[in-house]
């Protein structure tokens, strides 16, 4: 099969010598120019829908609220790059994300689907230019040509005001130009965003109150191919029960227990090893050099039962870590009553040593006395969230809840596989319009997502963006106060330059760092 990422760059590739030959054409054509790479079609007629649609926003206000919204969004942008760097500073990551990921290019990156993306882009950039010329002829200014722009499909719009009459223009009239698009595109996505959460969540009904499987240990036998599925029952726990099984079941850890499971069509029960099972296992620590294995369960530890993991944590950080201490566990790669339990010695670590290693600045003096063996958990081999959580993460009802964590999680839904909402989850609820449903909540999301990356994005004060012409005069109106004269127009542009710099700095460490080591 051919992969769709060779297909992709190999149609880049011919596009780009396609321009490249076609160049010297394009240059004399009044309806033809280049913007690097891509084509752009011009039409100098046609342009009185520009006019028309500025009738429709009062300029003062609608201005005013422009550079307010792009005000505030510079300020959200920088907050999220200091916190991006922030973690790069206090968390390790095993495996960094591809480069492609950070590029807002449906086909390129991953993560964003070429349908939904695509049609957001298109929608999003098509907007943002016109509120441009929208702003620009309510102050005036000449818009020479409107037009579509072409990088092997269509990939959005542009407005080409004068340059003349835009340098010579007051820096209140081209701050606001320059404020149109981001501004729209930050209202925009906010809409969206309560169409989801407002009109298409409370038509979205959970069929059984159970939890959401995101995935399964694949070392258990019978839990193979449950992943996207949705427990209904473990054991005598059902329901709200359920949600809280890891950290409060009370089952004998290494029962063989029945669980249920539905799967958008009809349910199925199966058998499983209650307890806490091993996950994973962190090389040059404990754990990682003994015979455990990934789908172990944990019987006890010394003569103290490991329900759950609350169980597991409370006894680990009340043994001093060097203690040689017994683990007793079950091999869950088969299920079958009476199996043995097995038992091996292990001396801890300290939990101190872990968080220095992977979470510095997290780390704390009490760490010191508490043990770590070096795995990470799960109940059972299932990693889950409650129907009802997932609910709320799709919708984005947990922006309000846990801001600015839960608005962040809302924003990498398409990271944890969950935008566009995979079938396997759609099916586990009840709505109205069948597949239709699903295709307006994805469509939502996705206008929301890039309208809402547009906006953060050109609002960063960086040269070749609207952010940078916009914080340059924004500076130059600032000037005008009594108390910050000393704003003369090389200052400003020392200003502009620097923060331009650190912003293209600030990013350049969010792609490197995490990659180095």
């Amino acid at each position: 099969m051919v992969n769709g990422i060779l297909i992709a760059i190999l149609l880049i590739l011919l596009w780009i010598v396609l321009i490249y030959r076609l160049a010297p054409a394009i240059k004399r054509s009044r309806h033809f120019s280049l913007l690097g790479p891509a084509l752009m079609v011009k039409s100098p007629k046609n342009r009185g829908f520009l006019d028309k649609f500025s009738k429709i926003f009062p300029k003062e206000f609608t201005s005013r609220v422009a550079v307010a919204i792009v005000l505030l969004t510079m300020v959200a942008a920088f907050a999220f790059l200091f916190y991006e760097i922030y973690l790069t500073i206090t968390v390790r990551v095993a495996v960094s994300e591809p480069v492609s990921s950070y590029l807002a290019l449906p086909g390129i990156n991953p993560f964003i689907p070429i349908f939904y993306g695509t049609m957001a882009l298109i929608i999003g950039v098509v907007i943002h230019e016109i509120m441009h010329g929208v702003i620009s002829r309510k102050h005036n200014i000449t818009v020479r040509s409107v037009g579509a722009l072409f990088f092997v499909i269509p990939v959005g719009a542009f407005v080409e005001p004068d340059e003349k009459e835009i340098t010579e223009a007051s820096p209140v009239v081209r701050r606001r130009i320059f404020a149109a698009g981001p501004a729209t595109n930050i209202v925009l996505s906010f809409i969206f965003f309560i169409l989801l959460i407002m009109i298409m969540a409370p038509m979205a009904q959970v069929i059984h109150n159970g939890d959401y499987l995101e995935s399964t240990q694949p070392q258990i036998s019978s839990l193979h191919n449950l992943s996207g599925s949705e427990l209904i029952s473990f054991g005598n726990y059902s329901g709200e029960n359920l949600s809280n099984i890891a950290y409060a079941s009370h089952i004998a850890p290494g029962t063989v227990v029945n669980f249920s499971v539905f799967n958008g069509k009809s349910t199925s029960t199966y058998e499983t090893y209650a307890g806490v099972a091993i996950d994973s296992l962190l090389s040059g620590f404990p754990a990682y050099s003994s015979s455990l294995r990934s789908g172990d369960i944990i019987v006890r530890i010394q003569n103290s039962t490991i329900y759950n993991i609350n169980t597991l944590n409370d006894v680990l950080d009340n043994i001093t870590p060097g203690t040689n201490i017994s683990v007793y566990y079950v091999n869950a790669s088969t299920i079958a009553s009476g199996s043995s339990v097995h038992s091996i010695r292990i001396i801890t670590a300290s939990k101190y040593s872990y968080y220095e290693k992977y979470y510095p600045l997290q780390n704390s003096p009490s760490y010191r006395n508490q043990s770590f063996l070096g795995i990470s958990v799960d109940y059972s081999g299932l990693l889950y969230i409650p129907m009802s959580e997932a609910k709320s993460l799709v919708f984005g009802n947990y922006v309000f809840s846990g801001f600015p964590d839960g608005f962040i999680g809302f924003i990498i839904l398409p990271l944890e596989g969950l935008s566009p909402v995979p079938q396997s989850l759609a099916s586990l609820f009840s709505t109205p319009l069948g597949g239709t449903f699903w295709i307006i909540t994805n469509s939502f999301y996705w206008l929301f997502w890039i309208n809402f990356l547009l906006g953060l994005t050109n609002a960063l004060p960086l040269f070749i963006l609207d952010g940078g012409q916009f914080f340059k005069d924004t500076l130059t109106i600032s000037s005008r106060h009594k108390s910050l004269k000393f704003l003369n127009e090389k200052r400003i542009r020392d200003i502009s330059n620097f923060f331009g710099a650190l912003v293209f700095l600030m990013l350049l460490w969010i792609l490197i760092v995490p990659r180095i080591g």
